[in-house]
């Protein structure tokens, strides 16, 4: 008898189909171009599942269309019920200005339905204080032309720069239709889908004159000087650079060294004391030899034979300690 309760309540559980939660409430979501949003809808019970269900985008006030039937969604629409099957969420890739608009989610009980009303911003460009800037950049290097939209996560439908030659505009991105910018341009960052910023590298006289980003029917327009790179002469003297003393570690002064007083005077008088005994000693050699030794003139003179008489000086040495005999 329990077991045929059990089975009368499953089967009115699962005749009832899929309840969604928060039928009552009103969502708006916020979307930006280019990028996803996802729309929730989900049952309130997790053990139940919907037989039928379907996604409605309102084209006008009294007309709903199958968006899944909408030829402008193809591609573009993911469901998470096949991993999830109370989860009937949508989720809408590559949004678009046209997406805007209100939806809702049905099940087979029509009578219940979640709406959500999708607001989508686009691109709108920040505009120049000027009606023309000014831009300028230098031969041989790079330049940045400056252009956003006002929000950075919204990605424009479309974007162009274009450029004036001689009274015609000519794309130079993304299609590079002059010669002179083959190579030489791209967006300035690529992951920020809002800054649509030009890059020009290699700067040539030739890239000088007007551009313009153009998303939608929004301009910005640039005036872009190319200049010579100033020289800076930077004067160069030839100088010899003697080592610095103040790098030098200098020595600390030595504290002054003080000599006892009686070491001046042995200095002093040690050396008189050698000096006294060997003055007297040659003083006493000196007399003795002044007395012992003398000089001695003899003047003799001999006439020999055949002869001029021419006198003589002998000089003699005489010893005047030996004996007289």
């Amino acid at each position: 008898m329990k077991n045929h309760l059990y089975l009368f309540l499953f089967m009115i559980h699962f005749s009832t189909g899929c309840i969604l939660s928060d039928k009552k409430q009103s969502t708006v979501i916020t979307g930006y171009t280019g990028g996803s949003v996802v729309l929730p809808c989900s049952c309130a019970d997790p053990q139940s599942t919907a037989k039928t269900f379907t996604w409605q985008f309102q084209r006008s006030v009294k007309q709903w269309i199958e968006v899944f039937e909408d030829e402008k969604y193809r591609g573009r629409l993911v469901l998470f019920n096949e991993s999830s099957p109370k989860n009937l969420s949508l989720l809408i890739s590559d949004l678009r200005i046209e997406d805007q608009g209100y939806y809702k989610c049905m099940t087979e009980r029509h009578s219940i339905t979640i709406s959500i009303e999708l607001t989508v911003k686009g691109c709108n460009l920040v505009q120049n204080t000027k009606s023309t800037d000014e831009v300028t950049g230098y031969a041989g290097e790079s330049v940045v032309l400056p252009c956003s939209c006002a929000e950075l996560l919204a990605k424009p439908e479309q974007i162009q720069w274009m450029y004036l030659i001689k009274e015609t505009y000519w794309e130079i991105y993304p299609n590079e239709k002059t010669e002179s910018h083959k190579k030489r341009v791209k967006l300035l960052n690529q992951t920020t889908s809002g800054n649509l910023s030009l890059h020009i590298s290699a700067l040539t006289a030739e890239h000088a004159g007007v551009y313009y980003c153009s998303v939608s029917s929004q301009q910005v327009t640039y005036t872009l000087h190319v200049e010579e790179k100033p020289h800076i002469y930077t004067p160069i003297s030839l100088s010899i650079h003697q080592p610095s003393h103040q790098t030098q570690e200098s020595t600390p002064p030595r504290p002054p060294h003080h000599t006892p007083q009686y070491i001046f005077i042995l200095v002093a008088v040690f050396p008189l004391a050698l000096i006294l005994p060997f003055l007297a000693l040659s003083s006493g050699y000196s007399k003795d030899e002044e007395a012992s030794s003398a000089v001695v003139y003899v003047e003799t003179a001999s006439t020999p034979d055949h002869t001029l008489n021419v006198p003589v000086q002998l000089t003699e040495y005489v010893n005047t300690n030996a004996k007289l005999t």
